[in-house]
């Protein structure tokens, strides 16, 4: 659906004497970015429907989990498709032609359809943005709710998105008083029946928003992984993992380098095809990026290299307050992540205590050796505990058992630690 080019319109402008700006030429009137842009648009979006749609099976199908980020993944695709829609028109009606071509070729009536368009344009823009986002937040938290520092750093990441996202809307939809879905060029007649705002600072206001806001989303997975117990390597698989978000952080600036190119060029409206391509691609590599995890099911060899992560033993621990513990959870990701390991109690066993490997429920006596959870509710020179550890020692199956893959089998361990007090008269004075 590329713009049609009204050749005889153009004939009919170059033969009027000193009508159109000096040097206009019939090739420069006839450019058109079209064909590609349009091209690149329905890559993107095709690309993005089909690993949206690998990660609703793997996720409903395959692993049985069906969370609030996958929601949101999949209403994004909503405000997603009638952003490429309008763009698809909005370039049918040639907004992404020469200037000169907009001003002394289109007709009046047109330039007004395609400013009201790309108003509505914007707004679903930003609404596929912000719902992609949270869905990206909301991805964060399932894989860290053990960590009230993080999970609290993500609910804070969520609301400056939103008001963000508040701010970006109001930018739009006040962007002329009275208010209009109209932007009106300067050659226009609209243009005096209006207060505005320059497009491009406008345009420029919300990109660096949209920027800061891919920083804080990229933040959260670089505090993910900074903080993990593990080695360089394993870092570097799991930004391999969790870090395509530096994608959307370029391709965020490429966009401000365009609506920059777009304000302060004579020939603004000659950016504005690349513009709407990129706009496409930050909304349709976020949505990638975010569900790269939920593709494991399909894509067992390659993430095979991230199914030995292992950050601390899973365990759970009950004190007389409640439970205080956190078990590491793969949740079909290929990634064990135990964000509390930093601050769980820690236990000696007590003197002739033992341990077999191999599956094993044996009462020990352990007393506390540190407790960073909540020192204040242990003592530990006057409690003594009961504990029980169960410990599951086992091939990991999720790897593989093909000969190509034999030196990734590992055993892995599992600990189920619950605690009592049993010296009661101790603990009540």
């Amino acid at each position: 659906m590329t713009s049609r080019t009204n050749s005889q319109a153009i004939a009919a402008a170059l033969a009027i004497p000193d009508y159109l700006p000096p040097g206009t030429t019939v090739a420069l009137m006839e450019q058109s970015r079209d064909h590609p842009t349009v091209v690149a648009i329905l890559f993107v979006g095709s690309l993005v429907l089909l690993v949206v749609a690998l990660r609703c099976y793997a996720r409903l199908f395959i692993i049985e989990r069906f969370g609030l980020d996958d929601w949101l993944a999949l209403s994004t695709l909503i405000p997603y498709a009638a952003f490429m829609s309008l763009c698809i028109v909005l370039i049918h009606l040639g907004s992404g032609r020469h200037l000169a071509y907009i001003q002394y070729i289109l007709d009046n009536a047109i330039i007004n359809t395609t400013e009201v368009l790309d108003f509505c344009a914007h707004i679903t823009y930003t609404t596929a943005l912000l719902t992609c986002r949270l869905s990206g937040l909301a991805f964060y938290a399932r894989i860290t709710e053990g960590s009230h520092r993080l999970v609290w750093t993500i609910r804070a990441a969520a609301g400056f998105i939103i008001m963000a996202y508040l701010a970006q809307t109001f930018l739009i939809i006040f962007h002329c008083l009275p208010i209009t879905g109209l932007w009106p060029y300067s050659f226009q007649p609209e243009v005096n029946h209006y207060t505005c705002l320059q497009w491009g600072e406008v345009y420029v206001t919300n990109s660096v928003i949209s920027l800061l806001c891919d920083m804080v989303l990229l933040a959260i997975p670089v505090s993910l992984i900074t903080r993990l117990r593990v080695d360089s390597a394993t870092k570097i698989r799991l930004f391999l993992v969790l870090m395509p978000g530096l994608l959307v952080v370029a391709i965020s600036c490429t966009r401000m380098y365009l609506v920059i190119v777009g304000q302060w060029e004579a020939d603004e409206s000659w950016s504005y095809d690349p513009l709407l391509a990129v706009e496409v691609s930050e909304i349709g590599s976020t949505m990638v990026a975010l569900s790269i995890p939920a593709l494991k099911p399909f894509f067992g060899p390659l993430f095979a290299l991230f199914n030995r992560i292992s950050v601390s033993s899973a365990h759970y621990i009950r004190s007389r307050s409640g439970d205080r513990g956190n078990r590491a959870r793969d949740d079909g990701l290929g990634i064990a992540l135990d964000n509390r390991n930093c601050c769980a109690p820690k236990f000696k066993l007590a003197a002739g205590a033992k341990t077999e490997h191999r599956p094993v429920s044996t009462p020990i006596r352990v007393i506390p050796e540190t407790v960073e959870d909540d020192a204040a509710a242990y003592r530990p020179e006057e409690l003594q505990y009961s504990v029980t550890i169960h410990a599951h020692y086992g091939r990991d199956p999720s790897i593989g058992s093909d000969i190509s893959q034999q030196s990734m089998i590992r055993y892995g361990r599992d600990f189920t630690v619950a605690h009592e007090v049993i010296n009661a008269a101790m603990h009540s004075r």
